[in-house]
């Protein structure tokens, strides 16, 4: 089956947008509190729609990194700086302490290299979903370009592998469809493979955490989360009350766990996915962010409900950029393949 990528593009930038936009309003609570307040989620969204009336840096920052791409025909260390110090002006929505501090320094002509944080947030995964689409078929430069755009804010490894891996896994959805479906084992292998050749402790660790994911799809969603929100995270910063409790850690490995566990539990449903993520608990909005990357690259847009699509802010700005991505895209690594068989 030929890949649409138009629609997976799309459905990507679409699904990290939507997670945000539907988690930001549950950003620091307990999952068991975040369901407390309703029955039925989709009634609830209906119901308080000015609730969800805006996303987060995490839709804002996936969006300069797709101008960055477009603009500099793919990755530019220039271009994606420049986008990124110009984020500071949409202004930043609630944006994480690592990527905000040094954006600032990037601002003031400090190289990144001695402007990067030394942080494991989840803030450069969260934004590397179009790195993932614009090098689906060039693996060699996904890893490359992931883990540079992540050491350009965060010099911390737990970062940069939550961006590999992330980046990794949207390739690998990309050309899978609902109707043919795909091998767990191999998305395993393929998001291990990614992050496997390095002396980083912190990137073995990652990987035992990804292998302790795939042996536990069979436990029930909440049974997941209690185990995985707050995996990898050490003292003084590991969460003594919400030990035993859904509330998903901003540390990079936590996040990103519960993110793929979700996705891989609800393959069926675009819409029953992005929900669950969207009300994991704790930082929800990254979740939605990261689980809505993976989200929308396996359904495409083609499977997103119109009323999530037009809950979001700026929507159509989105579907926009998401074209123009696409077509860089397309001229880059279509029409010159093509041109190459003439």
């Amino acid at each position: 089956m030929k890949t649409d990528y138009l629609d997976k593009f799309t459905g990507t930038l679409l699904g990290v947008s939507i997670g945000d936009t539907l988690g930001h309003p549950f950003e620091g609570v307990l999952r068991e509190r975040i369901y407390s307040r309703f029955s039925d989620f989709k009634e609830f969204i209906t119901s308080n729609k000015k609730l969800f009336n805006t996303y987060t840096d995490d839709t804002q920052l996936t969006l300069h990194t797709a101008k960055a791409l477009i603009q500099g025909s793919g990755f530019n260390e220039d271009y994606l700086i420049r986008e990124y110090v110009e984020w500071l002006e949409d202004p930043p929505i609630g944006p994480g302490f690592g990527c905000i501090s040094s954006i600032q320094k990037l601002k003031y002509g400090i190289p990144w290299k001695k402007a990067a944080s030394n942080s494991g947030g989840n803030g450069t995964t969260m934004r590397v979903s179009p790195i993932g689409l614009f090098y689906c078929n060039d693996i060699k430069n996904l890893t490359n370009f992931a883990l540079h755009s992540s050491n350009i804010t965060h010099s911390h490894p737990a970062a940069s592998a939550g961006a590999i891996v992330v980046a990794r896994a949207i390739a690998f959805l990309i050309d899978k469809t609902i109707e043919t479906k795909f091998s767990v084992d191999e998305f395993f292998d393929v998001i291990i493979s990614s992050i496997s050749d390095s002396r980083e402790k912190i990137w073995d660790e990652f990987i035992e955490i990804l292998n302790k994911i795939k042996n536990s799809l069979n436990i029930s969603l909440e049974a997941g989360l209690i185990k995985f929100s707050q995996v990898g995270v050490k003292s003084p910063y590991f969460i003594e009350d919400y030990l035993g409790k859904a509330f998903v850690h901003p540390y990079t490995l936590s996040t990103v766990a519960c993110a793929i566990f979700i996705f891989l539990k609800y393959l069926t449903s675009f819409e029953e996915c992005i929900f669950q993520l969207a009300t994991a608990g704790g930082d929800s909005d990254t979740v939605g962010a990261i689980g809505g990357s993976l989200a929308g690259a396996y359904f495409g847009k083609e499977n997103i409900p119109s009323d999530l699509i037009q809950l979001v802010r700026g929507y159509k700005d989105i579907l926009k950029i998401s074209e123009e991505l696409w077509l860089k895209f397309k001229e880059i690594y279509i029409t010159k393949s093509t041109h190459n068989y003439l």
